[in-house]
């Protein structure tokens, strides 16, 4: 499922970010400004922006937009993850822009402010409200793993997503699996 051209690069970025600090472990993917840098030109494409320096306010700013964006998975309803993804459109200043790149004029959602942190808040948020609008909050999920909580964005046709990835899916087959058969 292609919610539009706005939410792929964007939803992908955001399921990124939250998933960049593992809750269960504590492992942090972001540990050095450098890292801000390195992960935002890892998203090429449309909504890159290189060539920035981010400094230690950076790294702290997109640590603080992590969190915020994980509130859109851990919400209850459909109602919690809007006020999450208006607060931080809000809080991003995220302004719509016709943009004429690429083979047809659309819209982005950029941040006026020149920091990491909000052009990726704008970006990220835009992205998953497009998700929600256009998919429904029963596609955000965070895996099913008994050993993982990243979240993801389900884009299967019959919405039946457990797991965050094909990793975890497998691992829990195989614990299930060898569960029986110590059973039976």
């Amino acid at each position: 499922m292609d919610f539009s051209h706005y939410s792929d690069e964007p939803v992908r970025m955001a399921v990124d970010l939250v998933n960049s600090l593992d809750v269960v472990s504590g492992e942090e993917a972001l540990q050095v400004p450098a890292d801000v840098a390195a992960f935002i030109d890892s998203h090429d494409g449309d909504w890159c922006r290189p060539g920035w320096e981010p400094e230690d306010r950076d790294l702290h700013e997109v640590r603080a937009l992590r969190s915020r964006l994980r509130q859109v998975f851990d919400a209850e309803t459909d109602a919690g993850a809007a006020a999450v993804l208006n607060g931080l459109l809000a809080d991003m200043g995220a302004v719509p822009r016709v943009s004429v790149h690429g083979a047809a004029p659309h819209l982005h959602f950029e941040s006026e402010a020149d920091s990491p942190a909000r052009y990726l808040g704008a970006i990220t948020a835009m992205g998953l409200s497009v998700a929600l609008i256009e998919g429904g909050f029963d596609r955000f999920g965070i895996c099913h793993s008994s050993t993982c909580e990243d979240v993801f964005v389900d884009v299967s046709r019959n919405h039946s997503r457990l797991h965050c990835s094909d990793k975890c899916t497998t691992r829990e087959n195989v614990a299930a699996h060898r569960a029986r058969l110590r059973a039976g």
